[in-house]
């Protein structure tokens, strides 16, 4: 037997012959085909950080002995958490170091929505009880706030991206409760082996958790086992290894989804499992992460026939188009960026095919951890659209298509009473599935949960239709679309819609309160810079009119009672940086009162 399988057992009955789908794998597999791929830390104001595999696998090892010296609890049968492990940091190689190292050791990662109110990442961690807070320099100013009412946490270790990158540095001073030990986290891992035994886990034990945004309430947990992670990023590899994602570990993978939101997606998980070179950018600075992609980056992979890859909401592309072009860059030929969360607008699509960037989009909730449905390549499909790759991508973007389902994933759409409708591109119902990485359930909250599961498949109250290729068709979000009348207006269509117009950067559709109608749209508008001032209300009512209304392609009836324009900076985000509706709802409710 190799020294692999002497591991000790945390007392599990497990015969070392029944392979368990645990996190490890992941890792052990991105070691064996690439030991001296790099890992990069690149956070802005700083050198760049390199590690190859080997050396990163033997952080990942420390980090077994620093755990373990803790006192942390493993979990010792299925579906068992062990202890919390939080995190607040940045996309960093510390996060990707901890996402392997608290699995592997049979605790539990709970990645922190660091951008949450504090009250709500109070919340969150009430219902967690973690153990331990691995928290970056940045967000110490909410540590006193978090000690004062939170009672689980025992130790803090403070991380420093000038220490992590330079080796050096000070650490702030912190003051905590009595019983509570702070540590840093470089000084921690010094004197460590670089060697450790770690345990063999059931692949069924849990791996992580993390919240929802909580854009309709209260953030809800969900968490994953061990199994459905591999499993997850598996389905997610294979859906993007055909066209037109062609993921490969020739691409440059800049980890820009936050880590807290889906563990960034598994973006990191599958980037390790080919053996792919690997990019954290740190904090958030979109003209440097903008330079760093068209400097260093795209050149670099281009040198073995790869791309850039990156992964987010629109929000964040938009800001990589703009940097670029108030950077005078014309062309980003060789960088690829997959969206989710929201429609990408039009405009955005069209500046980014001129641009050269691939466009890539996909669909998946937090409750499910991977994608859903994905761009996929469809034979029949991609030989209706004449061979044509353009007219193929046009398909999944500009019809708002959520791609189709992924491999192992089944779904269906359903009407209010669960009754299956046809996959005929027309009828409109709830998006239900089933797939091997659905959370279980909400934690501890067994309404919600009973409500999600009430139909056999997992329901989030997303709103469909489904074509005759498996293509899932966008329409809106329940609590978003706008009931008028006692008829339903998707606003992701008419927010589509608008933003063909070309003066539209980007644009949300909420319904108000309306004293005939009950309801009514208003759209809430960001002009492109060189249109400010030279668009009204009426043109963009217009132009929807001639368009979409005298072609048959919309009723009437939907066209907004109100045009507001705004600034980019004065449209509300979400903590994923998703619009937030919720805001603009409260914002503008009041704005029909005296209908003319």
């Amino acid at each position: 037997m190799s020294d692999f399988w002497r591991s000790r057992r945390v007392e599990l009955e497990i015969d070392f012959r029944d392979y368990q789908l645990t996190i490890d794998k992941i890792l052990r597999y991105g070691i064996m085909i690439a030991p001296e791929q790099l890992i990069e830390y690149a956070p802005p104001k700083l050198p760049i950080k390199q590690y190859i595999y080997g050396e990163f696998y033997e952080r990942v090892n420390k980090l077994g002995y620093v755990l373990e010296e803790f006192g942390l609890r493993r979990a010792e049968r299925p579906k068992d958490m062990g202890s919390r492990v939080a995190v607040m940091d940045w996309n960093s190689t510390r996060y990707l170091e901890l996402m392997f190292a608290v699995p592997m050791y049979g605790a539990t990662l709970f990645t922190v929505n660091i951008r949450l109110a504090p009250e709500e990442i109070i919340y969150t961690m009430n219902l967690v009880e973690p153990e331990i807070l691995f928290i970056h320099t940045d967000f110490l100013p909410l540590l006193n706030a978090i000690l004062s009412n939170v009672k689980s946490i025992r130790n803090i270790v403070i991380m420093s991206d000038e220490i992590t990158v330079k080796g050096s540095g000070e650490v702030p001073k912190v003051t905590v409760p009595s019983g509570v030990g702070v540590y840093e986290y470089e000084e921690i891992m010094k004197d460590k082996r670089t060697q450790y035994s770690w345990p063999e886990i059931d692949e069924h034990a849990v791996a992580e958790i993390f919240f929802t945004s909580g854009t309709t309430g209260r953030p809800k947990g969900v968490y994953h086992m061990h199994r459905q992670v591999v499993v997850g990023t598996m389905q997610l590899l294979i859906a993007e290894m055909e066209y037109p994602a062609r993921i490969s570990n020739r691409d440059i993978q800049l980890i820009t989804t936050p880590v807290f939101h889906i563990l960034g997606w598994l973006h990191p998980y599958e980037s390790t499992l080919i053996g792919a070179r690997i990019v954290f950018p740190g904090r958030y600075d979109w003209t440097y992460i903008t330079r760093l992609i068209h400097e260093r980056y795209i050149p670099e992979a281009q040198k073995v026939g790869g791309r850039v890859v990156a992964k987010g909401v629109p929000t964040m592309l938009i800001s990589i188009i703009d940097n670029a072009k108030s950077m005078g860059i014309s062309s980003l030929k060789g960088f690829a960026y997959g969206y989710g969360g929201q429609a990408l607008p039009v405009a955005v699509y069209e500046e980014a095919k001129k641009m050269g960037i691939e466009i890539l989009t996909g669909y998946g909730p937090s409750e499910t951890l991977t994608a859903i449905t994905r761009m996929i390549y469809i034979p029949r499909l991609w030989m209706r659209m004449g061979l044509n790759d353009e007219r193929l991508r046009d398909y999944f973007v500009i019809d708002n298509s959520l791609g189709v389902p992924v491999p192992l994933s089944l779904v269906k759409v359903v009407d209010e009473k669960g009754n299956e409708l046809p996959w005929d591109g027309k009828h409109m119902g709830r998006l239900v599935f089933y797939s091997p990485t659905i959370t279980r359930e909400y934690y501890k909250d067994p309404e919600k949960t009973e409500h999600a599961w009430r139909f056999g498949y997992f329901d989030v109250d997303d709103l469909v239709a489904i074509d005759g290729h498996g293509g899932v068709f966008f329409v809106d979000r329940e609590k978003d679309a706008v009931k008028s009348g006692g008829e339903w207006i998707p606003s992701s269509r008419l927010e589509m819609f608008l933003s063909t117009h070309p003066a539209v950067k980007e644009v949300a559709i909420v319904g108000v309160p309306h004293p005939r109608w009950i309801e009514r749209p208003v759209a809430i508008v960001v002009l492109k810079p060189e249109y400010e001032g030279r668009v009204s209300e009426e043109e963009l009512k217009e132009y929807l009119q001639r368009e979409y209304v005298d072609k048959g392609l919309m009723p009437k009836w939907w066209v907004p009672d109100k045009v507001v324009f705004i600034k980019g900076e004065e449209m509300p985000r979400t903590s994923t940086a998703k619009i937030d509706k919720k805001v603009l709802r409260e914002r503008y409710r009041n704005i029909l009162q005296s209908p003319q």
